[in-house]
């Protein structure tokens, strides 16, 4: 007879098993740090009582350095932003609320913390709706950006932020920030960036992005206040009649019905679209330009037409021969092909005037070869293959006439390196073109020249370009208002984010900046080190730099700097010069590993010792650290600093349930044992 364990025994079994593992899964001291949803509006500390750090390691009474970091640490591994919110208000927000008054920061926090102990979900919106109208931040998305053209300033009401904003989206999404910092560093990486995209995509892309911002100056009051007016200037008659004879309806009809943006921008649409249509269709362009005879009174206007193109507008025989022109440069069947160009025999450049007869931009160079080098350029494939026709154009005749009597640098060097397909050769001739060029004609930026052009700098707009890139990233938003705002700040506040996954997108973007410069740096160091090397009187730029080089060293786990250039090598995509994602997600990890690693913490003390003592003071160096953070030493400090961040806290579903599940443990073993017995 087979042999059977009794059923009770097995029934206790899985009951005790079962009672087992619902306990495994409960916290244990240290894993999590308990929180109480809750906070004392009452009790907060008098900060004049006491100067900052009278206390070892306090700021002010009752904010600690220590008790900062465990929050941060808390923060780090929270649930989302509304656990963090929650904890910042039970931890300082009292002493925030009596600071401010009012009971302004407890009127915010008490729906949180209620919410957070009655594990309920809660909304910010409303409330951030409300701070931005309080503070006057709405404002800053009402601020007008008054658009003059010629001298008339009846031309405005254009709202900035949102109606500028997705086009600014749009070109971060297609280049990223690099190219605008608006500086000789963004020309030259936007031109290694696009170099090998095909024509046809960045022109798809400039319509695409060309629509919104010709949308929002349709949609304002701008033409609909031409229209009412019973005189208008030739300069909002020439502004009305160009874009007129471009629209597919009378635009004065359009704007009185007061469209709405999705209609305008299909009216941007049709307008570029039939922009484009006059390149390669005779007909068209002849309508184009006989609405403009028509319609536009302004001789000024038909003088600068004749200036530039060699034709009368007037004529109808030379709006024809233009319009065949146009069409034969621009049509995919053309074989019009430029030629290198050169100053005939006899002329002379110095005497030379532009527009002197009508057309002729150079010597014997006139508006129908611009026609043929502009259409031809548009026939080729990608950027570079333009660039080519270009520099088989103008190459010559820049390097022998313009450069010995103007300054303008020889473009022998591009011209090779993108021939070549030399991608970061092109950079390099680029930058040395554009610093000579700007540098010997302009006093102002004579630096560009004496500087090392490897050491480029964040500048205010390449930093707002960044955080742009970094708002775009955190919230992938379409439009900007405060109401889209709030609603995406309200989204990311109920989201499973925290401080780590802002901190990893914060320095994602930051790194995708600072790869590609450090690549720089690496490759002219010597060059780099030499040139702040002269200019330091003081004598200590050498120390600075040792110390600098071993903490950077140090802090991302590097031998020497040998070691780190290669890897930044490694990191840098060859065609468009920018760091790739394998790159940004290995530099992104040791960047932070200093959180939980207490040997990359330490990195930080040995410089901070060198750097204090170099400034001879009689306090010593222990002192001082004790006297700021309250820890004896850095060795303790980043214990704890790697405790904290390691730490999350009891809260929530967690922090509830915790004692309720213990119990159901004692209940089933208790159980368990009743049925064994029995």
């Amino acid at each position: 007879m087979e042999s059977r364990a009794p059923m009770h025994v097995v029934v206790f079994l899985i009951v005790v098993c079962r009672g087992l593992s619902v306990y495994a899964i409960l916290p244990s001291k240290g894993d999590c740090v308990p929180v109480e949803w809750a906070a004392d509006w009452n009790d907060f500390a008098d900060i004049y009582n006491r100067y900052p750090f009278e206390k070892p390691g306090e700021i002010i009474d009752g904010v600690a350095v220590r008790d900062i970091i465990q929050l941060a640490g808390l923060a780090w591994n929270a649930r989302s932003w509304r656990e963090i919110t929650g904890l910042f208000c039970v931890s300082y927000g009292p002493l925030i609320n009596g600071l401010v008054g009012d009971n302004y920061i407890r009127r915010a926090c008490d729906p949180i913390l209620s919410s957070l102990k009655q594990n309920e979900d809660s909304s910010i919106y409303k409330d951030c709706l409300r701070a931005s109208i309080d503070s006057g931040a709405s404002d800053a998305f009402d601020d007008p950006l008054y658009l003059y053209y010629s001298y008339n300033d009846d031309i405005r009401n254009i709202q900035t932020v949102p109606n500028l904003a997705p086009t600014a989206f749009e070109l971060l999404d297609w280049v990223g920030p690099s190219p605008f910092s608006f500086d000789i560093y963004g020309a030259c990486s936007a031109l290694r960036i696009l170099l090998y995209t095909p024509v046809a995509d960045i022109l798809d892309r400039v319509q695409e992005i060309t629509v919104h911002p010709l949308a929002v100056v349709l949609k304002s009051d701008i033409f609909w206040r031409i229209c009412r007016k019973p005189d208008p200037t030739d300069d909002e008659i020439l502004a009305l009649a160009i874009v007129n004879s471009l629209a597919d309806r009378p635009l004065c009809q359009f704007v009185s019905t007061i469209p709405t943006l999705e209609a305008c921008e299909d009216m941007a649409t049709a307008i570029i679209n039939n922009a484009e249509d006059m390149l390669t269709d005779t007909f068209a362009c002849q309508q184009l330009l006989t609405a403009w005879n028509n319609n536009i009174r302004d001789g000024y206007f038909h003088d600068i037409f004749n200036m530039i193109t060699g034709k009368t507008l007037r004529l109808t025989r030379d709006r024809e021969q233009l319009c065949s022109d146009i069409s034969e440069a621009f049509s995919p069947d053309s074989r019009n092909t430029p030629t290198e160009y050169s100053l005939p025999q006899g002329a002379k450049l110095d005497e030379f005037r532009i527009w002197n007869a009508p057309g002729e931009f150079l010597p014997g160079f006139y508006f129908g070869d611009v026609l043929n080098i502009a259409g031809a350029f548009l026939r080729d494939d990608t950027l570079r293959d333009g660039m080519i026709q270009l520099c088989d154009v103008s190459e010559e005749f820049i390097t022998y006439e313009l450069d010995p009597k103007y300054g303008i640098p020889s473009i022998t060097k591009m011209c090779a390196s993108i021939r070549g397909g030399q991608f970061e050769e092109l950079e390099d001739a680029c930058l040395d073109s554009l610093s000579k060029l700007i540098g010997y004609r302009y006093s102002y930026y004579r630096d560009l020249v004496d500087s090392p052009l490897s050491m480029r700098s964040f500048t205010i707009v390449y930093l707002e370009a960044i955080g742009v890139e970094f708002y775009r990233r955190l919230f992938q938003p379409t439009r900007i208002s405060p109401e889209d705002t709030c609603e995406d700040l309200d989204t990311y506040f109920r989201s499973d984010n925290n401080l780590q996954s802002l901190t990893l997108l914060a320095v994602d973007v930051a790194l995708r900046e600072v790869i590609p410069i450090a690549h720089r740096i690496c490759k002219n160091y010597r060059e780099i080190y030499n040139y702040y090397d002269r200019r330091d009187w003081s004598g200590t730029f050498p120390a600075v730099e040792r110390d600098v080089q071993s903490f950077i060293l140090d802090h991302f786990g590097f031998v020497d700097r040998e070691e780190l250039c290669r890897s930044i090598a490694i990191g840098i995509d060859e065609k468009s010069g920018r760091a790739t994602d394998e790159a940004v997600a290995r530099f992104k990890e040791e960047a932070l590993r200093f959180l939980t690693d207490e040997q990359r913490c330490l990195a930080f003390d040995l410089p901070f010792r060198r750097l204090w003592r170099e400034t001879g003071s009689r306090v010593s160096a222990d002192e001082v650290f004790s006297t700021y953070t309250g820890y004896n030493s850095a060795e303790v400090a980043c214990e704890e600093l790697r405790q904290f961040f390691a730490s999350k806290t009891c809260s929530g579903v967690m922090l509830g349930s915790h004692p309720y599940m213990l119990v159901l443990v004692i209940i089933q073993v208790v159980l368990a044992t009743v049925v064994f017995v029995q």
